[in-house]
């Protein structure tokens, strides 16, 4: 199963980091990647929304895991081809002053290598790069 993970630090507790990523209502008020759809409950239906190669596209997702102020998974895809599993994850590091934000999809399907190896080459797929960067600045203004 081939996974692409990043990961930031962000000088907040993982609460305040967890109030930014689960507010899906404003996501369009900071994130220039990714928006998520969809009330954030375990089992609940979603939407991911992005751009691939200049093209603003999304997929029907389910939350699996809303895990307050530690984890939030969801999956989706076109079963057989690239199916999904989209984690975050927060880390309290210094006795929970900051925290490592661990980002990243675990990918199955015949175009699992694939589209794992267009996200390495950032040619114009999602930027979860980007979008650590976009919830940084969110949580620190």
């Amino acid at each position: 199963m081939p996974t692409y993970e990043t990961e930031t630090t962000i000088d907040a507790p993982p609460a305040a980091v967890w109030k930014h990523l689960i507010d899906v209502r404003r996501h369009d008020e900071w994130s220039e990647h990714f928006r998520l759809r969809g009330e954030p409950i375990a089992g609940g239906p979603a939407r991911i929304e992005f751009s691939l190669f200049g093209i603003s596209t999304g997929v029907n997702v389910a939350y699996q895991t809303v895990d307050e102020p530690r984890e939030l998974r969801w999956h989706g895809g076109p079963k057989g081809l690239v199916y999904g599993s989209h984690f975050c994850i927060l880390e309290p590091l210094e006795g929970g002053t900051r925290t490592r934000f661990r980002h990243g999809e675990s990918f199955w399907g015949l175009l699992a290598p694939l589209v794992v190896r267009l996200l390495r080459s950032k040619l114009g797929g999602p930027s979860y790069e980007g979008f650590n960067e976009d919830l940084r600045r969110r949580v620190l203004s």
